[in-house]
């Protein structure tokens, strides 16, 4: 039975850099099926989620500029899939086939991390790998790689620095 291997990615640095590991590290393996996952942010419902209704209705012409804020998630799901259709370049250089390579991006649920975590239970994978800092430039507790690592079960954990 071939492993399976969820990588997750958030466009950052640290998260490039653990596709790249995983690229270096299992290159050529034929049985080895992959999944680059993103969880992008809500930000407009964060926002009024923040701010909070009332303040949201006072300030004229911010429904509007929610729209603008929906072009810029679109705009980046579509970064984020052209970073991951990179990604899946890379590994298929390195010699995993393109059919054992998946890309998911998805608008966030309940949470990044439970995100992840969902769709590591969900997807039966052997390994989860996450770079140690993301978007936010910090590993500290709270963070998405630390509750990776404290919520994984029945697989073993990759987190690259």
């Amino acid at each position: 039975m071939a492993k399976k291997i969820l990588i997750a990615i958030d466009g950052s640095e640290a998260s490039m850099k653990s596709l790249w590991y995983v690229s270096e590290t299992i290159g050529g393996c034929k049985e080895i099926k992959i999944t680059l996952l993103s969880i992008l942010p809500e930000v407009s419902k964060g926002l009024e989620n923040l701010l909070g209704p009332d303040y949201i209705n006072a300030i004229p012409g911010f429904r509007d500029k929610v729209g603008n804020i929906e072009q810029l998630k679109r705009q980046r799901e579509g970064e984020m899939k052209a970073a991951l259709e990179r990604g899946k370049e890379l590994l298929k250089k390195t010699g995993i086939p393109e059919e054992n390579i998946d890309i998911k991006v998805r608008s966030k649920k309940e949470g990044i991390a439970k995100d992840i975590l969902r769709e590591l239970e969900k997807g039966g994978y052997d390994t989860i790998v996450v770079g140690r800092r993301g978007l936010t430039g910090a590993f500290f507790m709270g963070s998405i790689s630390d509750k990776i690592v404290k919520y994984a079960k029945n697989c073993a954990v990759w987190v690259v620095d």
